[in-house]
């Protein structure tokens, strides 16, 4: 009956060039015996994979995914070179990565996409800037940039924007998105070309459509030119369109809604051992943790000692603006105030250019009308240390402080039209955790708000721990054996 059903597919849809390699498919797999569950995954997966593209190479890899080999249980096993866990930035930077070696890859992501909406690399923005009050990270971006074109090139996406970058407001001291002043001393250190402005009406008068509420504030500014934003969830997306479509004859096998209920990383010395949710067992030379939130979850099923993560509840949202002022474009920009109460005193504001989800929204009236994107850099309540008892909702009075933000701050009228809250896994000090656990795992943990623009670059970082290579960055300030860091 299956056989029937998408034999039938491909010859309505003209694909017969296919039929004969899918019918030897089949008839491999009724000399395997699989199991029901695993027959009734692979119709799934046959109808929303093969079935909508006519690439000879995905239907090659899907081949070699399925029919590979079965245990004597019944249980369909897969071998590859490396077994990627969590479909997020780092998860498809290492893809990317690996498979521009020469190495195979099955990541497998629980959730139905990439940069799932309920993980922390989903959205259409994040910032990149090479704007920090720590040279070291300012270096790393310039790197990553280098790298992003790579993906874009490769991917044939367009995925960053520069649109510029603006740090305001009080002199808070150090937080975990550094301070104005921390930043203006690394721009001027690294010679990179910057703007400074000393007072609040000096940074009103540059941009009007910031300036009620900078007129008169002891504040002072410093602008990047050459920052912006990246398309978040579509990078994701490239990266791996990238590693599928390499040039070394590597295979990408990506599997969504696959969950791993069981890692063993002890048995053997020369391999790793998942199962699935379903049953399929996955044995790999290599793996790679990229679970975000729910790292320490996987570490538990992979008897490997926790880590000390936090996760944030961190909210965010769109805004309509009305203004019919001229010259009143709102920036990309970051507020510092200090903190008050609930108030972490961190908020962001991303440009119209950056919220292309809702750029096709109708206006309600004929006056000009803008959306932006608007978040704080703060978490909802108390960290809390899984996913338990998290909450995507969010706060009312977190929405609030943002809906009062903007009310100050931007100039025009404005209404908030939705609101999200997403996981933020934060390490004390801000650092990311990127190591290795064991010869042959490696994880990726702790991305503090602050990883994703440095993308390809992690995947690079974390294909040279997995293939003993010398790494493009000095990777010990992300030691999980730090004080910050290591296993509880």
């Amino acid at each position: 009956r299956i056989y029937t059903k998408f034999c039938g597919h491909y010859l309505r849809n003209r694909k017969s060039l296919y039929t004969m390699k899918l019918l030897s498919f089949f008839l491999l797999l009724s000399l395997q015996r699989p199991s029901y569950s695993f027959v009734a995954s692979l119709t799934t997966k046959l109808a929303t994979n093969t079935f909508t593209t006519s690439s000879k190479k995905h239907t090659n890899n899907l081949i070699r995914r399925f029919v590979s080999n079965t245990d004597d249980d019944n249980t369909m096993t897969t071998t590859t070179d490396t077994l990627i866990i969590g479909g997020g930035v780092a998860g498809t930077a290492s893809a990317f990565a690996l498979c521009q070696k020469g190495k195979d890859v099955i990541l497998c992501e629980q959730s139905s996409t990439l940069a799932p909406a309920t993980a922390s690399s989903n959205g259409d923005s994040r910032m990149y800037r090479k704007m920090y009050s720590n040279e070291f990270f300012s270096r790393m971006q310039a790197k990553a940039l280098d790298r992003w074109a790579d993906v874009e090139r490769s991917s044939g996406e367009s995925l960053l924007q520069q649109n510029g970058l603006l740090f305001y407001g009080e002199d808070t001291g150090e937080t975990v998105e550094g301070s104005v002043l921390g930043a203006k001393q690394v721009m001027e250190n690294l010679n990179l070309p910057h703007k400074f402005y000393a007072t609040g009406d000096d940074i009103a008068a540059a941009y009007p459509a910031l300036s009620e509420g900078c007129k008169g504030k002891p504040y002072s500014g410093v602008y990047e030119e050459t920052a912006g934003h990246i398309r978040a969830s579509k990078a994701c997306h490239a990266m791996i369109k990238a590693a599928k479509d390499n040039d070394s004859n590597s295979n990408c096998d990506v599997r969504l809604n696959t969950k791993i209920v069981s890692l063993d990383t002890t048995t053997s010395p020369s391999e790793v051992v998942a199962i699935t949710e379903s049953g399929e067992k996955i044995v790999a030379k290599n793996v790679v943790l990229c679970a975000g939130p729910w790292t320490n979850s996987v570490l538990k099923s992979s008897n490997l000692p926790p880590l000390q993560l936090d996760i944030w509840q961190v909210q965010w949202g769109h805004y309509e603006i009305i203004n019919d002022t001229k010259n009143n474009e709102i920036p990309q920009a970051f507020h510092f105030r200090k903190e008050t109460g609930i108030d972490g005193g961190l908020y962001y504001v991303f440009p119209a250019s950056a919220t292309e989800c809702l750029q096709q929204r109708p206006s309600e009236n004929d006056k000009k009308t803008t959306y932006v994107k608007v978040g704080v850099d703060f978490p909802t309540g108390e960290s809390l240390q899984d996913m338990r008892d998290f909450d995507f909702k969010g706060s009312e009075e977190v929405q609030k402080l943002m809906d009062e933000w903007v009310v100050e701050h931007i100039n025009g009228e404005s209404k908030r039209i939705d609101s999200f809250c997403h996981p933020y896994t934060m390490t004390s000090d801000s650092y990311f955790i990127m190591d290795k656990l064991k010869s042959n795992v490696v994880i990726f943990a702790g991305g503090s708000g602050r990883a994703f623009k440095f993308g390809p670059l992690l995947g690079d970082c974390i294909a040279s721990l997995l293939l003993n290579e010398e790494a493009p960055v000095d990777l010990t300030p992300f030691k999980a054996t730090r004080d910050a860091t290591k296993a509880i």
